[in-house]
């Protein structure tokens, strides 16, 4: 489980984050979704630990994460895999190269145990026979399961994801959500992710945070949202969903 108690951000003289508390469960697809603006990615961002949050505490586990120093995090982030918002794959690796990366740094595994467990991890996101291939040689959404094949090489307790759907089409968006819930279960991990795209929020939206100006405005599941009497989450909600459609 992490906790999210009180925390507070700004940059300068702009408070991003307001006295936000929060809990994301095990096991569980926790999102966070807002507009743009709202605070839902530095929100994101400091529970990883990117962003040095002013006042709070972040809980991971049974230790409080925000008050380690930079040694004591380096051991925790083992534990954590994270899929940014482009995939951020190396370019010039190949996948089997990108893959490994992070047991090539942090594991003492043997090169026999790495391979083993780079193609586990290739397999268990249905990527077959593409090892000597490079990014740009293979699709968006393959890109996007490489970048989640090398976050639970590690075999992480916690799972973060940011905009996983950004730039796919809508059947691609379709098996890369049924892949992380699915891998949310089998891991047994505490997935977090940031989320824009309302067919996730309604397919694998088992815990729900809207942010409003940088506030914890509402929380639920993917049953209640649907129900909600919150004017700003159903003006958000029902505003995304018309903009999907005019793409559509």
């Amino acid at each position: 489980m992490i906790e999210v108690k009180n925390i507070s951000k700004s940059f300068g003289d702009e408070q991003i984050l307001k006295d936000i508390s929060l809990t994301f469960e095990q096991g569980k697809t926790n999102l966070i979704i807002g507009q743009s603006g709202s605070g839902k990615t530095v929100l994101l961002k400091s529970v990883v630990g990117i962003h040095k949050i002013d006042k709070g505490e972040i809980i991971l586990g049974n230790e409080v994460y925000s008050a380690m120093n930079h040694k004591e995090k380096q051991k925790i982030r083992k534990e954590i895999g994270m899929v940014f918002q482009g995939g951020a794959l190396f370019d010039s690796y190949s996948v089997y190269e990108n893959v490994i990366f992070p047991l090539r740094m942090f594991s003492k595994m043997t090169k026999k145990e790495m391979t083993e467990r780079v193609d586990f991890c290739l397999d268990r996101v249905n990527l077959h026979q593409v090892n000597d291939s490079y990014p740009s040689e293979i699709s968006g959404g393959m890109q996007k399961r490489v970048a989640i094949a090398r976050a639970i090489v590690l075999n992480p307790k916690y799972l973060f994801f940011d905009e996983p759907n950004s730039g796919l089409d809508p059947k691609t968006a379709i098996v890369i959500d049924n892949l992380i819930k699915e891998l949310t279960i089998d891991f047994n991990t505490v997935t977090v992710i940031n989320t824009h795209d309302m067919n996730s929020v309604v397919e694998i939206g088992d815990n729900i945070a809207f942010i409003y100006h940088g506030q914890k405005w509402w929380t639920g599941n993917n049953k209640e949202i649907l129900t909600s009497d919150n004017t700003e989450l159903n003006d958000f909600v029902f505003a995304t969903k018309l903009m999907r459609s005019i793409k559509g």
